[in-house]
């Protein structure tokens, strides 16, 4: 018999982070920001800067693989580093920072029903 206590939660796939957040989960102004950086991400020459600096990242990657290299600075790290603290690089940020998952609490798994029962008698124990 195979025991599974939890499995990745399926609103957010195991993420733990929720990519399409409303206006209930992070407030009308935060949310309006986040409509306004991704509109401003989408502007051609603003789109074009960036698929540029990604292409720049992807070769630096690839060449660190090359001379086995694990330690690689992440894309928003790159893109602070290339643009510093520039209206794109906001809007990037703004755009692709994630709040929690609500269900999974940022977790990005959720227990099944076995997990629950083992939790539970892991909260009695030892028994009095």
């Amino acid at each position: 018999m195979e025991l599974a206590l939890d499995v990745p939660c399926p609103v957010c796939e195991g993420s733990g982070k929720n990519t399409e957040p409303g206006i209930e989960h992070i407030g009308e102004e935060e949310y309006r920001k986040r409509k306004r950086a991704v509109r401003f991400l989408l502007a051609p020459p603003v789109a074009a800067r960036i698929n540029e600096i990604a292409d720049e990242w992807e070769e630096l990657k690839q060449y660190a693989a090359e001379r086995g290299d694990d330690e690689v600075l992440g894309f928003v790290d790159y893109l602070q580093l290339r643009e510093g603290d520039s209206v794109i690089t906001r809007a990037y940020v703004t755009a692709n920072t994630h709040p929690d998952c609500e269900p999974c609490k940022g977790k990005g798994r959720e227990l099944t029903e076995q997990g629950k029962m083992v939790l539970a008698f892991i909260k009695r124990w030892p028994p009095e």
